[in-house]
């Protein structure tokens, strides 16, 4: 019987484990080689989908159709790589229960492990409503971050997921700076920015497809 495939969510609180989401989109290709799929390939993608499982379109000033299907889009594409998947996205952390159901839902024959960082907040909430997307508790993992510089953190998660980081250097990848432990309130706006920046992606993909969409009736009437 061939091995069952495995897919790693990691919910990460705000902190040191920040720097997942972004490594795991910019390196989302040399993953591959490493037997693992990103299901994001930038932090647009990962946000979308997050805010379409958290049904948070409307506090990002987004439509519905802007994040409509872009979790399934996500899952199908790599599971074309037969490989583990992985999908890192803070947003997580405040999903209600039956938002985790819904996205379980979509790993379907999958091995669901959910890894969750520490952070400035606590965690225990967040460890009880993401307890029930895992079948047994030992598929649900900690990793504390207080104290640990961002690459410890990245080569920690990497060794629990299946793959070394040597090659996965963070100082390549954007937005990949460790916030700093000791100022709060420093972190949460940093958080906020970085989601703020995530949703303005989203916006700006939308304005270019409406241009090109335009531009070309405006060819057909020429």
């Amino acid at each position: 019987m061939a091995k069952k495939l495995k897919a790693w969510i990691h919910v990460g609180m705000p902190g040191t484990g920040d720097v997942i989401e972004p490594a795991l989109a910019h390196h989302h290709e040399a993953l591959v080689e490493l037997g693992v799929a990103s299901l994001a390939h930038a932090p647009a993608e990962s946000f979308r989908a997050a805010v379409e499982m958290t049904r948070a379109h409307k506090d990002w000033g987004l439509k519905r159709a802007d994040v409509e299907g872009q979790w399934t889009r996500l899952v199908r594409r790599a599971q074309r790589t037969r490989s583990d998947l992985v999908f890192s996205q803070p947003l997580l952390a405040h999903a209600a229960p039956e938002q985790v159901a819904l996205l379980v839902d979509g790993l379907a024959g999958y091995q669901v492990h959910v890894v969750v960082t520490t952070g400035i907040d606590d965690e225990t909430a967040t460890l009880g409503r993401w307890a029930s997307a895992v079948r047994k508790p030992e598929r649900l993992h900690v990793i504390e971050t207080d104290g640990r510089e961002p690459r410890d953190v990245w080569k920690t998660f990497g060794k629990l997921v299946g793959f070394g980081t040597a090659s996965l250097r963070l100082d390549t990848v954007p937005n990949a700076t460790g916030p700093v432990q000791s100022l709060p309130d420093a972190l949460r706006e940093l958080e906020r920015l970085a989601r703020r920046n995530a949703s303005l992606e989203v916006r700006l993909e939308e304005l270019d497809r409406k241009r090109r969409k335009l531009k070309r009736r405006l060819g057909q009437v020429a």
